[in-house]
């Protein structure tokens, strides 16, 4: 199995000066050579390891979200971890176990960025899809209280309106009335008149009162909506541009990299393990 170097790591993948190593299993050690009943030499034991990384390095994660992935994967690596250090025919030491414990912290660390930029993205998705209800229920709302105002307004200037009509029609019976041969009867009509004027100018005044008084009235409710609707849609509008800068990197998996790294630098770190232990001495060498 072939390796090689990674010209650098990820952008993400920092590995810790001094990590916590990963709780090493109980086992006895055997150098390179094999067991009885059948336990596997620590050649195979690698060969399984590395396979193993070969293959959890080179995964890639096809659909979106991809931080559901995350979790198994880890347990993945880990497990293949374990195996190998609880196979009798390893040796692990404490440099092996600080590098590892090292890289798990890693990839650990920048699996948790990953998820939290795709959490980003989802949280202004959702945020997105909340302000676009909440122009809908304002749009909405407007509308009754357009309704509720006209139907307000109806109601009040068609009372004003027949009220009008009812003096107009009053005014003119009077004037149409002959005036009688007394100076008695001339003066009541006069009187009947002028009285019939005056209430239908009070009328005229308050149905022009009244129309005002619903113009300024729906002027305001349109000032307010469209004040409310304005500040939806910048809100609108900055998540989109939100969604839009993270929607560059929604369909790559940017863990891909790290994991790779990941796998590349702990099957170096295994490989390291093996040179070291057989430069202890010739008893540890074996097929």
């Amino acid at each position: 199995m072939s390796y090689q170097q990674p010209s650098g790591r990820p952008r993400g993948f920092d590995r810790p000066k001094k990590a916590k190593a990963k709780k090493s299993k109980t086992r006895r050690s055997s150098g390179l050579h094999r067991e009885e009943h059948g336990t596997q030499s620590l050649r195979e034991v690698v060969d399984r390891a590395l396979s193993g990384f070969d293959t959890l390095g080179a995964q890639i994660f096809a659909v979106s979200p991809f931080h559901q992935h995350f979790n198994r994967w880890l347990k993945s690596l880990e497990s293949v971890l374990d195996d190998f250090e609880a196979s009798p025919a390893v040796e692990v030491d404490d440099k092996f176990r600080e590098e590892h414990g090292g890289l798990f912290s890693a990839v650990e660390a920048a699996l948790k960025a990953e998820q939290a930029k795709e959490a980003s993205r989802e949280a202004a998705i959702l945020s997105l899809h909340r302000s676009k209800d909440i122009l809908l229920h304002a749009e909405r709302g407007h509308e009754a209280k357009l309704r509720e105002h006209a139907a307000r307004r109806d109601e009040s200037l068609k009372s004003l309106t027949g009220r009008l009509e009812a003096l107009r029609t009053e005014l003119e019976e009077v004037l149409e009335s002959k005036a009688g041969i007394f100076e008695g009867i001339t003066k009541n009509k006069a009187k009947r008149e002028q009285y019939a004027r005056a209430r239908l100018a009070e009328v005229e005044k308050e149905l022009d009162a009244a129309k005002a008084s619903f113009a300024e009235e729906l002027t305001s409710l349109q000032g307010e909506y469209a004040q409310l609707r304005r500040e939806i849609l910048e809100k609108v509008a900055a998540e989109k541009r939100e969604i839009e800068a993270l929607g560059a990197e929604a369909e790559i998996d940017g863990s891909v990299e790290v994991r790779r790294v990941a796998c590349e630098e702990l099957a170096e770190a295994v490989r390291d393990l093996v040179k070291r232990s057989e430069a202890r001495g010739p008893e540890n060498k074996g097929g």
